[in-house]
């Protein structure tokens, strides 16, 4: 009697573990996928919106270091703007929905330049160019980071 609990209870953990890899796989092939990819796909993949934004200053003799959220502060013809990375460089600003002007371009162009190893990435729009310090990039998330004058700006992007 023993020994048919002892294999029923064997038969039953069998069972349950193919349950759990069943599903546990599909992430893990979702997963491969995404490290398959390479920093340029990632960026092209689809169009990116601004999910979060920071700004941070240095501490210096006068001032103390700080970091400020600012996404709230943006109005709301800048947040919800739409940013394409597109093969072969080109690259789109997109007013979306909301414009602060009707006679506003609905869409700024121009291109941009992802470093070999993926570490920065250049914009370039009407002859002026940001270089952008990629402090993330991965399937869902886009983290930039623009530092100028002792002030970094981090910007966060998603799908």
């Amino acid at each position: 009697m023993s020994f048919l609990l002892g294999l029923a209870a064997a038969a039953l953990s069998f069972t349950s573990c193919q349950k759990e890899l069943d599903q546990v796989l599909p992430a893990t092939q979702e997963s491969a996928a995404a490290l398959t990819q390479s920093k340029n796909d990632l960026l092209t993949a689809s169009p990116w919106h601004l999910a979060a934004l920071t700004s941070s200053v240095a501490a210096t003799a006068s001032q103390e270091a700080g970091t400020v959220d600012m996404l709230a502060r943006l109005k709301p013809w800048v947040r919800d703007n739409v940013f394409t990375y597109a093969a072969g460089g080109s690259y789109t600003a997109n007013e979306a929905e909301i414009k602060i002007h009707p006679q506003t371009p609905q869409q700024l162009t121009g291109t941009w330049q992802l470093s070999a190893p993926g570490d920065s990435l250049t914009v370039t729009q009407e002859n002026v160019a940001r270089h952008y310090a990629v402090a993330e990039l991965t399937g869902s998330t886009l983290r930039l980071n623009y530092t100028q004058a002792g002030k970094t700006t981090s910007s966060v992007y998603s799908h």
